[in-house]
């Protein structure tokens, strides 16, 4: 929408362009901006308006079709018009509306670097999420952000992540100037679904934000959450503002995207082999650092799987597994395994050949690329080795 009408009235937003502007309805501008004025400690109005500032970054949808954006007891009704601008239909109270996972919610974290006495920095992700990051705070002239994979919840995904960053940068910032009090990074937790559409655009409109005020941001990509980012990549290819702009604009805003760099770690997904990552990157425009494999990943990672298979798809010898008579076969091995890596789910038929992999321990040595990731994979399969930054 170009600038407020007769009929829809701004409530956030700036000529800026960074983020959507949001709109209300002029015959529900008054209490709107009661809301907006009275919202200062009271902690459902402010849930109001930071519904309201999430809109800015996190509206998703088909142009003039009905959305919401839920949170505690209530939700905020609206659509996207053809500039890519939110317009408010309304708000309505229901207290059956609780946010997805409480307090474990999808979305902008900050992770923050504390001090404690006699012991390492600590690292603590806040309880609420953020509508945008805050793109102003940097180490090393440019601020940091995580896309996390899978975690027991977005705590365990913030102080772990850290190291990711640490141990991925280690050449442009040294560790002294990370953990130091009152650093932080931002952190897009993705509790589960990172196929969703909707956590894509989410993903899209960060990017976007920091494309539009040409800010310098250092990506970790990790796990099931470059799935997520290489969606996002995929999105942002064919345009990179959410409304349309002039050619000049698109150009410009291509440059601001090699400001910001990424770094995967522990990829997993079916489009997250290197050099795959490697070259989506740099056609979109990011600036692509590199790429940490976890080798003991091979059920979800298309280069582990072909390390521990050998080049042009040799299979490993003969191995017996646990209480099985004799000894099964390359090519029993090869099939087995590829029904698990194809299953929907880990099932009796991974474990079973996970199990095997044990037991004729002279064998083990002939295995080259099992004798490597066995360890790995055991505990990147069925436990938390993915994880944790690997090498």
């Amino acid at each position: 929408m170009q600038g407020e009408s007769n009929t829809w009235k701004l409530i956030s937003g700036s000529s800026d362009r960074i983020g959507r502007n949001i709109y209300i309805l002029h015959t529900q501008q008054s209490a709107w901006q009661q809301i907006v004025r009275g919202h200062q400690d009271n902690y459902y109005l402010t849930s109001v308006v930071r519904a309201i500032h999430a809109l800015r970054s996190s509206a998703v949808g088909r142009m003039f079709q009905s959305e919401k954006i839920i949170f505690d007891g209530a939700a905020i009704h609206y659509q996207l018009d053809g500039d890519g601008d939110v317009l408010i239909m309304g708000l309505e109270v229901n207290s059956d509306y609780k946010p997805k996972g409480g307090r474990q919610a999808t979305g902008l974290y900050q992770v923050q670097c504390e001090e404690v006495q006699g012991r390492p920095h600590k690292w603590t992700t806040a309880q609420d999420y953020e509508s945008r990051m805050p793109l102003s705070h940097r180490w090393n002239n440019s601020h940091y952000a995580a896309v996390s994979g899978k975690f027991e919840s977005k705590e365990d995904a913030g102080s772990m992540l850290i190291n990711h960053i640490s141990k991925a940068y280690r050449a442009g910032v040294k560790e002294h100037d990370i953990n130091r009090q009152g650093n932080h990074y931002s952190l897009y937790w993705q509790n589960g679904n990172h196929k969703s559409d909707k956590q894509r655009d989410h993903l899209v409109s960060l990017i976007q934000q920091a494309v539009a005020s040409g800010a310098r941001v250092n990506w970790l990509v990790h796990g099931e959450g470059a799935t997520t980012f290489v969606r996002a990549m995929q999105a942002l290819e064919n345009r990179l503002s959410p409304a349309p702009v002039a050619p000049a604009r698109e150009k410009e805003l291509r440059e601001n995207l090699k400001l910001q760099t990424v770094y995967f770690s522990n990829p997993r997904g079916k489009e997250t082999g290197k050099n795959t990552l490697e070259a989506l990157s740099k056609k979109v425009g990011f600036d692509y650092l590199g790429t940490n494999i976890n080798p003991g990943d091979v059920f979800h990672n298309p280069d582990a799987r072909s390390a521990a298979f050998g080049k042009g798809g040799a299979v490993i010898g003969a191995i017996t597994l646990s209480g099985a008579a004799g000894t099964l076969g390359a090519d029993d091995i090869l099939k087995s395994f590829t029904q698990a890596v194809n299953a929907e789910t880990l099932g009796w038929s991974a474990a079973a050949l996970v199990a095997g992999y044990f037991v004729v321990r002279d064998k083990i040595k002939t295995n080259s690329g099992y004798a490597r990731n066995l360890p790995g994979f055991i505990s990147s399969t069925f436990g938390d080795g993915n994880q944790r930054w690997v090498g």
